[in-house]
């Protein structure tokens, strides 16, 4: 190395130096690049990684939420079911107590005119407000599928006068 030096001027020696810290520094840059693109890719391949965790983590979250919907959405349905039945068991108590009560009210109505029917004979005539009441229990009556024996009465108490005998 002594015979490095006595060959070479000082000035040789300071620029060989000069060359060997460039090219150190040279090296240190090369070897910084490498590993700064070694991150890139390895943070790429990180992210990609990652994000697709996420997605499936999602996509996991998601089934289990579509399963759970499902669980709810059908035990709706069958309390709705349910529901539908016990209304129509419901309506159709509802509908046969409305056909007895009609049933009822046509019996009542053809009684009220029945005996309407034979006090008005005997007594030989109608007063008008008596008629109009007798006019509307029949339309009444007749609405509820009633039979057409009161029809018969009915034209009897039309045919009676509007007065009184004794004011004719």
């Amino acid at each position: 190395m002594i015979e490095l030096f006595e060959t070479l001027s000082i000035q040789q020696i300071v620029i060989d130096f000069v060359m060997i810290i460039l090219a150190g520094k040279g090296a240190i840059e090369f070897w910084n690049w490498c590993v700064e693109q070694y991150k890139k890719k390895f943070d790429k391949d990180y992210a990609k990684k990652k994000g697709e965790e996420e997605l499936s983590g999602h996509f996991t979250e998601c089934a289990a939420q579509r399963e759970q919907t499902l669980q709810q959405y059908q035990a709706l349905n069958e309390k709705l079911d349910r529901l539908a039945e016990e209304i129509n068991h419901k309506v159709e108590e509802l509908e046969a107590q409305l056909a007895q009560l009609t049933e009822s009210d046509k019996h009542d109505i053809k009684g009220w005119i029945v005996e309407k029917h034979h006090h008005l004979i005997r007594k030989g005539w109608v007063d008008d407000f008596t008629m109009d009441t007798l006019e509307h229990r029949y339309a009444d009556y007749v609405a509820e599928d009633g039979n057409s024996y009161i029809a018969g009465l009915m034209a009897e108490l039309r045919a009676l006068p509007h007065f009184p005998p004794s004011e004719n």
